[in-house]
């Protein structure tokens, strides 16, 4: 719980108990450690939710940081990596300032669920190594450069001009084909229809 806390160490106001392991409320054992901000100008921008064993985020999400950060749109780095995610949560794509997203180490088995944070304005840096997707994706790094225009890191990896450009063709290859093939299977599943009437 301690690392979902703001760096700070503030909250609105701090709950009397919390939820144990087994369900039942207990007295809050850190609710001393929180305090009020010290000033109106102090802003809390990251969020380290690493290493909680977290297999999605929960519906509620945008009122739980909402009850963590005075002004969540100010959260501009988070980091979900180490937990067990099976998919890039898209509750991240409605935080416009976010400009590093930790994903590493979890179990995200297909890539393009990462697709809900390409129109991310601000997004710099990416991690998804350590997940299944990296391996089970032909031409990974040349595929999430590709998705992802402005990224300047991948993996803790500086994207290069060389890089950009590679990937940029390549992925523009796999749209054409992929467009193709849906043209091409949309023409098949059109003749069939008519040659049953």
């Amino acid at each position: 719980l301690r690392e979902v806390l703001p760096r700070s160490g503030f909250r609105k106001q701090p709950p009397d108990f919390l939820e144990d392991e087994a369900g039942q409320q207990v007295a809050n054992p850190i609710k001393d450690d929180w305090v009020k901000a010290p000033n109106e100008n102090m802003r809390t921008e990251a969020l380290k939710m690493g290493n909680n064993f977290l297999t999605t985020l929960p519906p509620a999400f945008n009122i739980i940081i909402r009850e963590i950060i005075d002004k969540p749109r100010n959260l501009s780095w988070i980091d979900l990596s180490f937990n067990q995610l099976e998919e890039v949560p898209s509750v991240l794509a409605s935080y416009a300032n976010l400009n590093v997203i930790y994903l590493h180490a979890n179990r995200i088995r297909k890539l393009n669920t990462a697709q809900c944070l390409v129109d991310l304005p601000k997004l710099r840096s990416l991690t998804l190594h350590g997940n299944p997707c990296e391996q089970q994706t032909k031409n990974y790094r040349l595929m999430v450069i590709g998705m992802f225009k402005n990224i300047k890191t991948l993996d803790f990896t500086s994207i290069t001009t060389i890089d950009r450009e590679k990937a940029d063709g390549f992925y523009a290859r796999h749209l054409r084909i992929k467009e193709n093939t849906k043209r091409s299977e949309e023409r098949r599943v059109g003749k069939e229809c008519r040659s049953r009437w």
